[in-house]
């Protein structure tokens, strides 16, 4: 179940397992600062009803796949899924992130698909 947290960047205890669907609103790199005080360019998510995501390299690579492109001026007004995956690992340790996945395609069902040959 999501909680409500504080802070200026999304966090998994925000989102369910089961993932919530979601629009593209802007994909941008900014200044994010570490907790050592110094800061890092990092790409940025923000997706529709969401605090921004600071983007790491697997969820880059989910939504370049998702989207069948890196160009992320391609991604705005796209939907796809953010959840919450217990599985994260992170320094060795299984720590729980955010995760990103595609919208699933719908399957339309051919009217030769019902009729079986036995």
């Amino acid at each position: 179940m999501p909680t409500i947290t504080t802070g200026k960047y999304l966090k998994r205890e925000e989102l369910t397992e089961e993932g919530t669907k979601h629009t593209v609103v802007s994909v941008d790199q900014q200044s994010v600062s570490n907790p050592d005080g110094t800061s890092d360019d990092k790409w940025v998510l923000l997706l529709s009803g969401l605090k921004p995501l600071i983007m790491n390299a697997t969820n880059i690579r989910v939504g370049v796949a998702a989207f069948g492109t890196s160009e992320t001026d391609e991604w705005i007004g796209r939907p796809i899924i953010a959840y919450d995956d217990p599985r994260v690992e992170f320094g060795g340790k299984i720590v729980g992130g955010v995760r990103l996945r595609a919208v699933p395609k719908k399957v339309t069902k051919k009217a030769d698909d019902d009729e079986s040959p036995f």
